[in-house]
């Protein structure tokens, strides 16, 4: 697990936060999220984390397909 896809100050114990989102606020919303976070590391790009930021973007662009796909 790399520390941009599941980044260790994003778990406690064995729930990691996305997971909990999910079953607390269900699919849609979790969508929602993905894609505005996605937009918030293409945004910040030339500014803080570049290539870094990039692939964080991609993991909910990808996290957001899979729920998408898994409907």
């Amino acid at each position: 697990m790399s520390s941009v896809d599941h980044p260790s100050h994003y778990k406690q114990g064995k729930y990691e936060c996305i997971d909990v989102m999910l079953e607390t606020f269900g699919a849609e919303a979790v969508k929602h999220f993905c894609l505005l976070n996605a937009f918030k590391y293409v945004w910040r790009t030339g500014e803080k984390n570049g290539l870094e930021d990039i692939k964080k973007a991609r993991f909910y662009l990808d996290y957001y397909i899979s729920l998408e796909e898994g409907k």
